[in-house]
């Protein structure tokens, strides 16, 4: 499993970044919500699915990430410098949670989801998983709850019923005054 904070302090390839954390407690969605604003990068991040080639990291692109309360799953939803929506991308896992200092932190079990804005879906990093299965760096429990939350995640997206994808403008909007 690998453990994740959300402000990304580790990112070697961001050299000025601002980020901002709040709760938001609605009806409609109650935990965690990030924004992590990069400002200066020593080279973008450009990545290749098919025959597409996608930046997900570059000057004034934005991270708005989701860690919705009592849900084994965190979606980053990503912005380029216009604002525009390039990519979702949704990590599987076990927990997330506040420690001591107030930094969100995610422990990552392995399976990703890579979706585009027209809804083309990418499952990412099956291989990693099943090779953390076999070196022990999950257990067969943790290895039978990403898959069965992948699957439950697959499901609701697939039936146009997973609701942060309808929040994410909004919820962007209420974090953009608060990066510092």
């Amino acid at each position: 499993m690998k453990r994740k904070r959300a402000d990304r302090v580790d990112w070697w390839r961001i050299l000025q970044r601002r980020f901002a954390l709040t709760r938001i407690e609605e009806s409609s969605f109650k935990g965690y919500v990030a924004l992590f604003y990069i400002d200066k990068v020593i080279e973008p991040l450009i990545v290749t699915h098919g025959n597409e080639r996608v930046c997900l990291a570059d000057k004034g692109y934005q991270w708005l990430q989701h860690f919705p309360d009592h849900e084994p799953y965190a979606l980053t939803s990503i912005f380029n410098e216009q604002g525009e929506l390039v990519r979702w991308y949704l990590d599987i896992c076990k927990r997330h949670w506040l420690d001591e200092q107030g930094i969100l932190w995610y422990d990552d079990l392995y399976l990703d989801l890579d979706i585009s804005p027209n809804g083309h879906i990418n499952v990412l990093d099956v291989d990693e998983l099943d090779e953390a299965l076999g070196t022990e760096g999950v257990t067969p429990g943790e290895y039978e709850m990403a898959w069965r939350a992948l699957d439950n995640v697959m499901s609701a997206i697939e039936a146009d019923m997973f609701p942060l994808f309808w929040f994410c403008e909004e919820h962007r909007q209420l974090l953009l005054p608060l990066v510092k």
